[in-house]
């Protein structure tokens, strides 16, 4: 009927008036004003884009009516004649003040608000994690954990959110990337691992810096040469080395880095 299409139009022009922005797809004819023929022919946006453009910028009752003028489906009913839209709108004016006062709280329909810190859809994930440094105080406690999946599916933030929960917590947790890009060199997720190692050390001062590089070398005695070769980063903790590796083959000298 001709009298729902007038009203599906009022609702557009008060749509505008209130955002700013057309009701219709970009690809449609954005002119409000037009023929029987041509406002048959447009698409509105999504129910979801009309909801929360309307509801970011007006109070939900003006929304609703809005809405409701413009026929979306979900809304409450639909308004048959001008002489319901006119009693709806004066009863809102009488009880404009309590609206409006009501309106700063009001939270926008149709839009997502996500906890600051937090990962969604990552619980498993996270809890696999922890677990594995929750070990850590057992015997052989050290471990190491490789996170592998597509690109973009949030391994990084995944360590990166463990890594905070740990920060203060007696761990040394550390993390390198295997880049697509840096294929070619060996052993640089490790490499990595072991400058954000070295930094964090020298960040605790000179005491727990001394204290370390004393646990290294009684750990590694003269081979101490063979890691810093591969890893130089770690001349920042144990110092440059006064001997170098003794050249061997290949498979000893394998056999020596792995052991």
């Amino acid at each position: 009927p001709k009298i729902q299409r007038d009203i599906s139009s009022l609702g557009s022009v008060l749509f505008e008036m209130f955002t700013g922005k057309s009701p219709f797809k970009e690809d449609d004819n954005n002119e409000l004003f037009c023929d029987e023929k041509e406002s048959e022919t447009k698409t509105l946006l999504s129910q979801n884009q009309l909801i929360s453009t309307l509801t970011a910028r007006i109070p939900l009752p003006f929304a609703k009516l809005v809405l409701n003028l413009m026929g979306i489906e979900g809304i409450a009913h639909c308004y048959t004649s001008v002489e319901d839209i006119a009693g709806e709108l004066n009863q809102m004016l009488s009880n404009l003040e309590c609206i409006l006062s009501n309106s700063a709280d009001q939270t926008a329909l149709g839009s997502l608000h996500f906890l600051k810190g937090k990962l969604y859809g990552q619980d498993y994930n996270l809890s696999k994690l922890l677990d594995a440094c929750g070990r850590i105080d057992a015997p052989g406690g050290s471990k190491m954990v490789l996170v592998s999946g597509y690109s973009g599916v949030g391994k990084s933030s995944i360590v990166e959110h463990v890594k905070g929960k740990l920060k203060r917590k007696e761990v040394h947790f550390i993390s390198g990337k295997f880049d697509q890009l840096q294929q070619a060199t060996p052993l640089s997720a490790i490499y990595v691992a072991f400058n954000e190692y070295t930094n964090s050390i020298i960040q605790q001062g000179p005491q727990t810096t001394l204290e370390m590089k004393q646990a290294i070398i009684d750990a590694i005695n003269t081979d101490v040469g063979v890691l810093t070769e591969v890893f130089p980063c770690l001349c920042k903790i144990i110092g440059k080395p006064t001997t170098t590796p003794i050249e061997i083959t290949s498979v000893a000298a394998q056999n020596r880095f792995k052991f």
